[in-house]
């Protein structure tokens, strides 16, 4: 009888630890960062304290982050800077109308509004900004100032084409958004996200900037 099968055969070598892909790792680490700032506080957290939540070493976060500050700047930038192009990062124009502006602005502004990691970033910026001034300078510099001065170019537009009526908007097109800035009060003081009056908020918003901009009779 031949017993070859009943012979254990050699164990495999333990699989190694898997590589992943930079960015993936990367928002991992912001992941575990944001929550920790958000339980403990900008100040009381340490980079062992994000190495602990997101799992790895802490050599592992300085491969990809120089320090808190860095991290804190990351996290601004990924939850809280606006999409306003068509995927190419070129600025959507052509024929600009009130619907346009409903579609292009309003609307990616609420749904962010409605993220978790949204209002957890602008807690920590609220709470936290202070110590980090420059981090949140830059943060305006690169994300907020461009994106404004993308949304006056698109109400300039539609002014142009004769597509939206002239008055404070079209005077100072930041007042498009500011009502927004008024639900994320809201959201901020309630301490958690309230689905059902962010979209209250959203549809009196959208009615405003109708009534402010649209020509002709409202449907």
């Amino acid at each position: 009888m031949n017993h070859l099968n009943d012979i254990d055969a050699p164990e495999s070598a333990p699989p190694t630890r898997q590589r992943l892909p930079a960015l993936v790792r990367v928002n991992q680490i912001l992941d575990a960062a944001l929550e920790a700032f958000a339980t403990r506080g900008f100040a009381s957290t340490s980079i062992d304290d994000i190495a602990a939540m997101a799992g790895l070493s802490k050599g592992g976060i300085y491969t990809h982050f120089k320090s808190k500050d860095d991290l804190f700047e990351a996290l601004l930038e990924r939850a809280l800077t606006p999409i306003l192009t068509d995927g190419t990062g070129v600025p959507v124009v052509g024929a600009v109308t009130v619907d346009v502006l409903v579609e292009q602005v309003l609307n990616p502004m609420y749904e962010r509004l409605s993220q978790r990691q949204t209002m957890q970033a602008l807690r920590l910026l609220f709470a936290d900004g202070s110590r980090v001034p420059e981090r949140v300078a830059k943060w305006r510099a690169v994300a907020v100032d461009p994106y404004l001065a993308t949304i006056e170019k698109l109400v300039r537009i539609g002014i142009a084409q004769g597509n939206l009526r002239e008055g404070a908007i079209t005077r100072a097109p930041w007042l498009l958004i500011s009502p927004g800035l008024h639900a994320i009060f809201w959201q901020l003081i309630q301490g958690e996200n309230d689905p059902e009056l962010l979209a209250e908020q959203r549809q009196a918003h959208i009615a405003l900037v109708r009534e402010m901009l649209q020509i002709g009779k409202l449907a």
